[in-house]
């Protein structure tokens, strides 16, 4: 997914509109700049027909009539301005059609900021917490922060449940040095770090561990369970939480030499 600033459909029609008022009192310098930025922002905006039109014959003619002036300041004159304002009458009838096929999609508001969960989801927790949690558990909630943007609220869920449990391993793995369960699973994990008598998680923990997994997580493996998107951000909020505490536990990562 490629992300966009819509401010670039205004720089293209500026840029078209100065070349499409150009007289010959303009100088190289503004004509050069003017055509360079539109040809940026066209690419940038993957308009491909009107890229394509670009390489007619006559418009190849018309830069490299710009590029022949020898310096910036001098005038392009009126026969070429009249060479430009024609070329790009042509242009201007291209992209009409093709913006006609571009589609914008107006991202709603959630209730956790828009930029963390489009780019920075490792903002949702605490200062370094994010780097602490395995590739799993990261890939996850930046799928589920994705998915709760665009309003996928059921794929929003599952991630953000495999997330949870992923670092629930992690945090499993801390506590438990030794018999460790041969296939750690949520309610046995959760089990044995109850039964601890020293270093015991908080029990408010354990129990929120014990709420998400059956009425969230159980439920989640079936292929009936469908989320609203406000079911699916409040299990996002809970979930958050639980992986924040669970994760100002574990150790940092030790960086590969």
């Amino acid at each position: 997914m490629k992300v966009q600033d819509c401010y670039i459909y205004i720089k293209i029609g500026l840029a078209i509109r100065l070349l499409r008022n150009v007289k010959g009192s303009n100088s190289k310098e503004l004509v050069d700049s003017s055509l360079s930025t539109l040809i940026e922002e066209l690419e940038e905006g993957d308009f491909q027909v009107t890229l394509a039109a670009m390489q007619a014959t006559n418009f190849k003619e018309m830069q490299r009539s710009i590029e022949g002036l020898q310096n910036d300041e001098d005038k392009i004159g009126d026969d070429l301005a009249s060479k430009i304002r024609m070329e790009l009458e042509i242009i201007e009838k291209v992209i009409f059609p093709e913006s006609c096929i571009k589609k914008i999609y107006l991202l709603p508001n959630r209730r956790y900021n828009t930029e963390y969960l489009l780019d920075a989801p490792d903002k949702l927790l605490a200062k370094g917490v994010f780097q602490k949690l395995d590739a799993i558990a990261q890939h996850d909630i930046k799928s589920s922060c994705r998915c709760l943007l665009f309003g996928e609220a059921t794929a929003s869920a599952f991630h953000i449940l495999r997330a949870t449990e992923s670092v629930l391993k992690q945090y499993y793995f801390h506590h438990r040095r030794k018999n460790r369960l041969n296939k750690p699973m949520w309610s046995n994990m959760v089990e044995q770090l109850r039964a601890k008598t020293r270093n015991k998680p908080p029990e408010t923990l354990l129990n929120a561990l014990d709420l998400i997994g059956s009425a969230y997580r159980n439920p989640t493996q079936h292929p009936e369970t469908i989320y609203e998107i406000d079911g699916a951000q409040d299990l996002f909020g809970v979930c958050i939480d639980v992986i924040g505490k669970m994760s100002c536990e574990l150790p940092f990562k030790k960086a590969l030499n």
